[in-house]
């Protein structure tokens, strides 16, 4: 199975961890740009953030074994790095060398980076709050000094504040981890600011913490005080209410710093640069950026239809679409377009409402739903609605316009529905499979190859998907973080593929480290690989590379540790390398 690719390039995507919405979204859009070329491979390398230097602490043990992927794939060869780490005290990077560079939302002297310009999006709430809504108590629930983005965001308020003439006393700010356990901070700031109008959040994981105390204090985003954050990642409009969040405005920082990276592996002139964002309103703090008017709907216009489907379907753009996918921004278009026609031209007869039902259908039977706030779109289809009745009152047309806009909505609540009922069915089959996984290798009996064979055999009930299994010949005793105490090979011991499972027989497992992502082994289909550190207390056993997807993100860190637990049980007999446990 060995398939090597030489005409790749690889490019490596360090991240502090793989389950928040900052680092999913990062992913995902490079992740996007990289599906459409060729010659691009991307590969996910995920440590953790350790700010304990106890080394009696468990969680900071635990933090510097895992860190070992660094050392395991500084042994790779990668093309060019981009680096998203908040926190640049980090020593992921330092593993790579000089491999080219570019960071993403962070700044250092001497580095390429790509930030967002924070200022453009902050400004424009701000600018909506005090001079229409014309409050005067505005609040943030602030970030770590250390990073770069946080300290800016700060800067911005602060600037803005006193350019509007309003207080922002220390009081009016508390600092927080940026997490999502940000619950004691916005006690704090809720306890100092009880006259608070509104709330800036350094990003949207701590909006999640001021919205657990909010609901203990019987207040309502978006009612009793407004509240919005920054990042416009997945999470926000998940929450309730929907979180209005400040986002990237066209290309993402991701999909810029990929663009910079391959002109400076190309050896083109390279620079910083900044992506424009700007501020997307929802239930927390409702903001309208456009007006629905007659002529836009009279005109047929067609940027006013594409800027719609854009605010209400807004992850859309940067997702990844297969050439035989449906491309849902344009069915968008007919369906809108033909609806406007028959206003312009005053008609619509039985065979077009049909042929519109049937363009909804598709529309929505193909995913819509993913990509959208639900709460928005209704808001939104509702005010063209009102906007189309309003143009021509009385026509035919827009009797049938009107029950096409309740098809839509009726639809959307469906998709939404089935979609929920799907995700439950899945969630439960996997717990089934999990527990059988735990309940098949739980026999530690056998002879030394016997019980690491057993888990082989069962890997695929763990549901890792797209997936690859590299273990040592013998494990490594962590012990620090010397580049020797990882072996330059390793064993290729199976591979889950296309739904079937492959073990690698003896006599061809052998590899060498620098290898691992060459080789091709995992399917075409995928996003990119990320790889997870396969250990147990201080033996680390070998890697596990998987294809890239929201399920490995949120998962794969889990359900690698019960790998690793059952390949501990079954070696604690002596079954497998007795001579070090």
């Amino acid at each position: 199975m060995d398939h090597k690719d030489n005409n790749c390039k690889t490019i490596g995507l360090l991240v502090e961890d793989t389950c928040t919405d900052y680092t999913k979204d990062i992913t995902h859009s490079v992740a996007h740009s990289i599906m459409a070329r060729k010659d691009l491979k991307l590969v996910m390398i995920a440590g953790k953030q350790d700010y304990s230097t106890d080394p009696g602490v468990n969680l900071h043990h635990y933090r510097q074994i895992y860190n070992s992927i660094y050392l395991i794939n500084s042994l790779c060869h990668f093309d060019g790095l981009l680096v998203s780490f908040p926190n640049l005290n980090s020593t992921g990077m330092d593993y790579f060398g000089d491999i080219p560079r570019v960071l993403i939302s962070s700044e250092k002297k001497g580095e390429l980076s790509v930030s967002y310009n924070n200022e453009k999006g902050i400004r424009e709430a701000l600018d909506y709050l005090v001079r229409i809504k014309g409050f005067t108590r505005i609040c943030m629930l602030g970030g770590r000094d250390d990073n770069t983005d946080a300290k800016k965001r700060k800067e911005i308020v602060t600037r803005f504040m006193a350019e509007a003439g309003l207080p922002f006393s220390d009081d009016q700010y508390v600092w927080s981890d940026m997490s999502d356990n940000t619950q004691e901070a916005a006690a704090k700031l809720l306890k100092n600011n009880p006259d608070a109008q509104a709330i800036f959040c350094v990003n949207d994981a701590a909006a999640s913490g001021l919205y657990d105390v909010m609901r203990e204090n019987g207040l309502v985003p978006g009612k009793d005080i407004y509240v919005f954050g920054f990042d416009n990642a997945v999470m926000a409009v998940q929450m309730v209410p929907p979180l209005a969040s400040i986002g990237a405005d066209g290309v993402t920082v991701g999909q810029k710093a990929l663009e910079i990276l391959l002109d400076k592996i190309d050896g083109k002139e390279t620079s910083s640069a900044y992506v424009p964002t700007r501020f997307f309103g929802r239930d927390s703090f409702e903001y309208e950026t456009y007006e629905i008017t007659s002529k836009d709907i009279l005109m047929v216009d067609s940027a006013f239809i594409y800027s719609f489907f854009d605010d209400c379907f807004y992850r859309y753009g940067n997702e990844i679409v297969d050439k035989g996918d449906v491309d849902l921004r344009r069915l968008f278009y007919e369906i809108i377009s033909r609806m406007m026609s028959s206003i312009k031209n005053r008609y619509m007869d039985e065979k077009q409402y049909s042929e519109i039902r049937r363009l909804i259908d598709a529309f929505f039977d193909n995913g819509a739903m993913r990509y959208t706030d639900a709460n928005k779109l209704v808001k939104s289809l509702s005010r063209l609605q009102g906007s189309m009745n309003e143009t021509l009152r009385g026509s035919f047309s827009n009797s049938y316009n009107n029950r096409l806009f309740s098809y839509i909505r009726n639809k959307a609540i469906q998709s939404q529905a089935f979609e929920k009922a799907m995700e439950d069915k899945l969630s439960s089959a996997r717990r089934e499979m999990i527990q059988s996984f735990l309940i098949n290798t739980a026999k530690y009996y056998g002879s030394e190859k016997d019980g690491i064979d057993n888990v082989i055999d069962n890997i695929d009930k763990l549901g890792f998907g797209n997936s690859a299994l590299y273990l040592f010949r013998e494990p490594v005793i962590y012990k620090g973080d010397g580049r020797d105490t990882i072996p330059e090979t390793i064993d290729l011991r199976c591979v889950y593929k296309n739904g079937s499972l492959y073990v690698i027989h003896e006599d061809r497992r052998e590899c060498s480290v620098s290898e691992i992502y060459s080789r091709n082994e995992l399917s075409c289909d995928i996003m990119g690989q990320i790889s997870f550190p396969v250990f147990y207390g201080n033996y680390l056993f070998g890697i596990l590379v998987c294809g890239i997807s929201r399920m490995i993100m949120d998962s794969g860190e889990y359900l690698t540790e019960l790998l690793a637990r059952a390949i501990y049980m079954n070696i604690e007999g002596g079954f497998l390398w007795p001579e070090n446990l």
